[in-house]
């Protein structure tokens, strides 16, 4: 039978819409409910939903909880794409500078998906550490041929719409 706070969290993924303020209402109820969103993020839980387990991912990915943080990192190289990608947004938008490495990883592999190295190569261009430019200059003179997602439209926009960020704009 589940505790009162596995009901509310389950109860809180299976929303349509998540309110802006669940992510602080969740770490005010302290770290078994934090445990749980990780847990359903992680795809713990048998038989969860996939639209629970993506509600679970944005929801750790908003929190600052160190254990939603480490789930984060665990996640930006999950299998499914559409948990990575959003495990990416996470990264990118708390410039996890540590997680880098991990991100670029997604660009050096040639069956990635344009829409995954989209959202790494964004991820990158977020956290915007000397490492992370170092990735995005290397991927960008990458060959076509070998990461055939190099000529995909997603990535293409990335790269031109990032570098429109960087360059200031001249009067």
């Amino acid at each position: 039978m589940p505790t009162e706070i596995e009901s509310r969290m389950f109860q809180l993924l299976r929303a349509i819409e998540i309110e802006d303020d669940a992510p602080q209402y969740i770490e005010s109820l302290g770290t078994e409910a934090v445990t749980v969103i990780c847990e359903a993020a992680l795809g713990s839980y048998p038989g969860i939903r996939p639209k629970m387990r993506a509600n679970a991912v944005v929801l750790a990915g908003r929190m600052s909880h160190p254990q939603a943080l480490e789930t984060i990192a665990l996640l930006v190289s999950d299998p499914d794409p559409g948990i990575a990608i959003r495990a990416m947004r996470a990264a990118g938008r708390k410039r996890s500078a540590d997680l880098v490495e991990k991100i670029a990883r997604v660009l050096d592999q040639p069956m990635s998906g344009g829409l995954l190295a989209a959202e790494a190569l964004d991820a990158l261009l977020q956290i915007d550490t000397p490492e992370a430019q170092h990735r995005v200059k290397a991927y960008e003179a990458a060959s076509a041929t070998d990461l055939p997602h190099r000529r995909s439209p997603p990535v293409e926009y990335t790269l031109h719409e990032g570098k429109k960020k960087e360059t200031p704009v001249q009067r």
